[in-house]
């Protein structure tokens, strides 16, 4: 358990692997969906690594869930109850997308006929069979995920800034390295 004023480090480097894998694999996979096949050279290329780079977001998420059920981060201090509710129904809307893109992608990419790879270093099983009409539904609904995990972090970032600089209370320290 944890009753620091801090997230634990471990909880830490989970936050910000995350956000550095979340945001170079929507970079890659934004620059993918602007190629055209046949006319791109790069864009097989393109998908695959943003496929090799997105995927670590469902090994990073179980072992993010996992470490949270079992280590308490610090409290909401200094927020009224309206925004400590708004607070954990962000978070908890965050992890959802964080869930549910990669899965979508996955089930996009099997329903495609694709394989998908980890890291470039194993594949992991096709979540369905090829189906032309699933890929479709699977495509709108990743399109839409990825759009909104972009909102959802730029509000994430805005309100960690937000407690930084208008409250000044030590929300956003909680997150980064201590100082020594």
């Amino acid at each position: 358990m944890n009753k620091s004023d801090h997230y634990t480090g471990v909880a830490k480097a989970l936050h910000w692997t995350m956000a550095a894998v979340i945001v170079v694999a929507w970079i890659i996979g934004y620059y993918a969906s602007t190629l055209v096949y046949g006319v791109d050279a790069a864009k097989a290329g393109t998908i695959t690594l943003h496929k090799s780079i997105a995927t670590l977001t469902l090994f990073l998420i179980v072992a993010r869930v996992l470490w949270r059920l079992t280590h308490r981060p610090p409290a909401l201090t200094g927020m009224s109850p309206i925004m400590q509710t708004a607070a954990h129904a962000g978070h908890f809307l965050l992890y959802g997308v964080m869930v549910a893109l990669p899965v979508v992608g996955w089930g996009y990419s099997s329903a495609a006929g694709y394989d998908v790879p980890v890291a470039g270093l194993f594949h992991i099983p096709r979540l369905v069979a090829k189906n032309d009409a699933l890929r479709d539904i699977f495509k709108a609904a990743h399109f839409w995920l990825a759009w909104g995990i972009f909102a959802l972090v730029l509000g994430h970032v805005g309100f960690a800034l937000k407690h930084r600089f208008i409250d000044r209370d030590g929300t956003l320290a909680s997150m980064l390295p201590r100082r020594s």
